[in-house]
């Protein structure tokens, strides 16, 4: 079965779920683990990824979050389960800091851009850089903060929020449309200009872009360096004696210069500064904050 959205292209509904796994930092004294999302579960076609993770250290923590063009549920507690709280939080165009304190955790379930959207009774970058209380502005969550507070297993608990959040994701008229030009941007590492999904698609570049601004939250444009910058930081974390510039022109860079301008936009450092201190000297205080109600 086909998706006719132009005579030029046509668009499979039933294709392959998205390769995209967002980078995950594993900082010292945080303990992270991966729900598994494999075929068959509830969310194995609409999110990136879904993890957990609890400070272990005897004092607040701060935790860097990278932009990454995907929208998120995020979900705060104790051990106690004890003030639980849920947000939905919309894309960044920089990065944010998430204050973590002793004991605490955070569950984390990442949309795949421009699908987290479709929770919400509003367009995607009314969000932008921004939280909202997920009680009051998604259906069902007053039954998702029930679940939390249950005496059971972490992983049967998201399995249960899983469904409730598929039974609650409204349809879009684009659906098809923004599905295939957030794939071509990833399948070309973020290296494929707005008029050239135009041309594939059939539909003016004007037209993707106020897709864009209503689906993910951020233009083309920035989703396109956002896939670059997280491709060129898991390489810098995989090999640490590749060349700075060979990394920056793989990554769709048109030099290390290049590199550095995007880096320092979008995570306040240069390239050799991360892979010298990652975010260890990051001045937390110029950084705005992830969940601010």
């Amino acid at each position: 079965m086909s998706f006719v959205i132009s005579r030029k292209q046509y668009l499979a509904p039933n294709e392959p779920r998205a390769q995209y796994e967002p980078l995950i930092l594993e900082e010292e004294d945080f303990e992270i683990k991966k729900i598994d999302v494999t075929f068959g579960h509830p969310l194995y076609t609409t999110v990136a990824d879904i993890f957990y993770i609890r400070s272990n250290a005897d004092t607040a923590r701060v935790l860097p979050i990278i932009p990454d063009g995907c929208m998120a549920l995020v979900f705060c507690g104790n051990r106690e389960k004890e003030n639980i709280r849920a947000y939905i939080c919309g894309v960044t165009d920089e990065i944010k800091k998430l204050k973590i304190e002793p004991d605490e955790y955070y569950i984390f379930i990442r949309f795949l851009p421009g699908i987290g959207y479709s929770l919400l009774d509003q367009p995607a970058n009314k969000l932008t850089n921004k939280a909202i209380p997920l009680k009051g502005h998604m259906a069902g969550g007053e039954q998702i903060l029930s679940i939390l507070e249950r005496e059971t297993h972490l992983v049967e608990r998201i399995r249960l929020i899983s469904k409730v959040i598929r039974v609650n994701l409204h349809s879009e008229s684009n659906k098809y449309l923004i599905k295939y030009c957030t794939e071509r941007i990833l399948q070309t590492q973020g290296n494929i200009k707005v008029e050239e999904l135009a041309e594939e698609s059939g539909f003016t570049a004007r037209h993707i872009g106020k897709m864009f601004e209503r689906c993910v939250g951020i233009s083309p444009k920035l989703y396109s360096q956002i896939i670059r910058l997280q491709l060129s930081m898991t390489r810098i974390l995989e090999d640490r004696n590749m060349l700075l510039v060979d990394i920056a022109i793989d990554s769709g860079f048109f030099d290390h210069a290049h590199m550095n301008r995007m880096y320092k936009k979008l995570i306040h450092c240069s390239s050799g500064e991360f892979r010298k201190n990652f975010f260890n000297r990051l001045d937390y205080s110029t950084i705005d904050d992830y969940i601010s109600i």
